[in-house]
């Protein structure tokens, strides 16, 4: 897999470096404001500094994303490693009302409406 994953990166780095050849000599003229000085660089250049800045972009997205989902799921855990200590407790009390104590065929006394 990781073979297969080797080829398609050299691949798209062929595509890129003969996009990037075919399309130097192509300019893009700049114009930031009047105050700044404009900048002719070329289209492929261009276009490669627009797309990494999208991959920047969407990786601070990401890793934003990451950092609240991990802050719920330790929440989450302490919230399930609380009711399970609450458990815990609960199966240690002794039972006040014991099976063996009750004649056979007896309901409980707490059973609710005999109609029900």
């Amino acid at each position: 897999m990781s073979t297969l994953r080797n080829l398609f990166y050299v691949l798209v780095g062929a595509v890129l470096a003969v996009f990037i050849y075919f399309n130097y000599d192509q300019g893009v003229v700049i114009y930031f404001t009047r105050a700044w000085h404009t900048a002719e660089i070329p289209l492929s250049l261009a276009l490669v500094g627009s797309m990494l800045l999208g991959f920047l972009v969407a990786a601070i997205l990401a890793v934003a994303g990451q950092v609240r989902l991990r802050s719920r799921l330790r929440q989450k855990r302490r919230t399930v490693e609380r009711l399970e200590a609450e458990l815990g407790e609960l199966r240690r009390l002794p039972l006040e009302d014991s099976l063996a104590s009750r004649p056979a065929g007896q309901p409980p006394e707490d059973s609710g409406p005999e109609g029900l």
